[in-house]
C-alpha cells in the first residue's frame, strides 16, 4: 500500500501519508494499547484470531471497559458480541447480542454496517475521531479503531475495538442513542500495520 491510506468506497476518509494516522492512535491511548496487543495476537499472519486476544493482556492493559466486539453472522448481519461498560454507558440499552439496526437508525447503521463489510473484505483497520452527538447536541470527544479478527478457521468476521473518550457530558435523561460526527476518519490495510 505504500505510505498512502487508500480510501476507495470512503470520500469522506483521509488519504494523506500513513504516519499522520499513527500519529493520531499514539494519540489515543486506549487505541494505541489495543493496536500494539492486536499486533502481537496476530504473529506471523495478516489479521489475528479472536482466540488469540487474551482477555487478560486487555484487562492488565485497563482496555476491557474501553473495548467492544462486533461478529457478522451466517447471513452477514453484524451485532454486538461483547460490550464494555464504559462503552453501554454512552447507550440507552444492553447492547450483547443486539444488532445494528436493532440500536441505530436506519441511516446510522447502514453506514455502520458498510463500514464493518468492508473492513473485513477489505482487511483494514478504521480509526475515527469525532464529535458524538445526543438528541443533537455534543456531548463528549471519541476516538475510536476498529482491527478486524478472524474465527479459528480464518475466516475474518469479527471486528474489535476501543473507545478513547473525553468526559460524558450530563445527558441523563437522552432520548436517543449517540451520533457520531468524525473530524478525522481513516482506512488502513493490515498489511501497513
Amino acid at each position: 500500500m505504500g505510505d498512502e491510506v487508500t480510501v476507495a468506497e470512503a470520500t469522506d476518509a483521509w488519504s494523506g501519508p500513513l504516519h499522520v494516522v499513527f500519529d493520531r492512535i499514539d494519540d489515543a491511548p486506549r487505541c494505541s494499547a489495543l493496536l500494539d496487543i492486536w499486533k502481537i495476537a496476530r504473529g506471523d499472519i495478516a489479521v489475528a484470531s479472536r482466540s488469540a486476544l487474551d482477555p487478560v493482556v486487555l484487562a492488565k492493559a485497563g482496555l476491557l471497559p474501553h473495548v467492544w466486539i462486533i461478529e457478522r453472522d451466517g447471513d452477514g448481519g453484524f451485532f454486538y458480541r461483547l460490550i464494555g461498560e464504559s462503552v453501554r454507558r454512552n447507550f440507552n440499552s444492553a447492547l450483547r447480542g443486539r444488532y445494528l439496526h436493532e440500536i441505530y437508525d436506519g441511516a446510522t447503521a447502514g453506514t455502520i454496517a458498510q463500514r464493518c463489510v468492508r473492513m473485513l473484505a477489505n482487511r483494514e483497520m478504521m480509526f475515527a475521531s469525532g464529535l458524538v452527538f445526543r438528541d443533537g447536541d455534543p456531548t463528549y470527544y471519541a476516538r475510536r479503531i476498529l482491527l478486524p479478527l478472524c474465527d479459528d478457521n480464518g475466516v475474518v468476521r469479527f471486528l474489535i475495538g476501543a473507545l478513547d473518550q473525553s468526559v460524558r457530558g450530563s445527558d441523563i435523561e437522552r432520548s436517543g442513542n449517540p451520533r457520531f460526527a468524525h473530524d478525522f476518519l481513516a482506512f488502513v490495510g493490515v498489511e501497513s500495520v
